[in-house]
């Protein structure tokens, strides 16, 4: 993966065009982002006119994540259309997925809870209200999740992918368990985690295999790393071979003029 991050800059001196002198804002690196066209875009936080450019990178089709101070979907809406970020309506429904997190107390220590996980369904035509699905909600006095039952992401997944509802089921619970088997090894460097995530794309039951073998992270990563130096030579090998042969068409259609004969 080509991870590349942008940071914000303070400016100095007088002020042009509403900003400092060498200001370097989220709007300008938001710009910048999109002028790469890149596949997946993480904004900190949004605060003002950067959201809407991240707006228009979601109906765009790009994958983007970003955070926002919000204690609910009704009122992460309302501060997403009130000034000064003044996103309109009509642009609410490029946003999928709102995940909500809050600090709460347990056993007197702090905890971290994903309180909620709700979908932006759809916006009524005639109310103008936008619909949502809370897919899941934690039960603080059990700390569990409770399911919802239903998720109109994953079925609209399901159907581009031709999945039937046990599949989908049985993808999910694989990745579950990648995901906490990653938890229990301690894996958080982003390249480390890339390198799985990656793997599994590739021959996610070899993965799975090693992991129920308790086949050490080391060796895996290790074996990830040399498959990829192979995959490397072996593009690179197929690269001059295709050369080779367009050099070798090419010649075999050049046919030199014959030489006149001086009597």
């Amino acid at each position: 993966p080509n991870w590349i991050p942008g940071v914000t800059r303070v400016g100095f001196g007088e002020v042009v065009d509403g900003k400092l002198i060498g200001e370097i804002d989220l709007f300008d690196l938001m710009k910048a982002a999109l002028r790469q066209r890149p596949e997946y875009i993480i904004v900190g936080e949004i605060r003002g006119r950067e959201a809407y450019v991240l707006f228009q990178a979601m109906a765009t089709g790009h994958v983007t994540y970003s955070t926002i101070h919000a204690d609910s979907t009704r009122a992460l809406i309302n501060r997403l259309e009130g000034k000064p970020i003044n996103i309109p309506r009509s642009m609410m429904h490029s946003l999928d997925l709102v995940i909500l997190q809050a600090l709460y107390k347990k056993d007197g220590r702090n905890i971290r809870r994903c309180k909620q996980i709700v979908e932006l369904v759809d916006i009524d035509s005639q109310t103008n209200e936008i619909l949502t699905n809370a897919v899941f909600t934690w039960d603080p006095g059990e700390d569990q999740f409770i399911y919802s039952g239903k998720s109109y992401i994953l079925d609209n997944l399901r159907m581009k992918l031709d999945m039937t509802a046990e599949e989908m089921r049985e993808e999910l619970a694989r990745r579950v368990e990648i995901l906490k088997w990653m938890q229990r090894k301690n894996l958080r460097e982003f390249k480390d985690v890339a390198r799985i995530v990656d793997t599994y794309r590739e021959n996610p039951e070899k993965l799975l295999r090693e992991i129920k073998e308790d086949v050490s992270v080391e060796e895996i990563l290790e074996r990830v790393e040399e498959t990829k130096v192979e995959e490397e030579i072996k593009g690179k090998h197929l690269g001059v071979k295709q050369k080779l042969h367009e050099i070798s068409v090419f010649l075999s259609k050049y046919k030199p003029k014959s030489k006149r004969k001086v009597k």
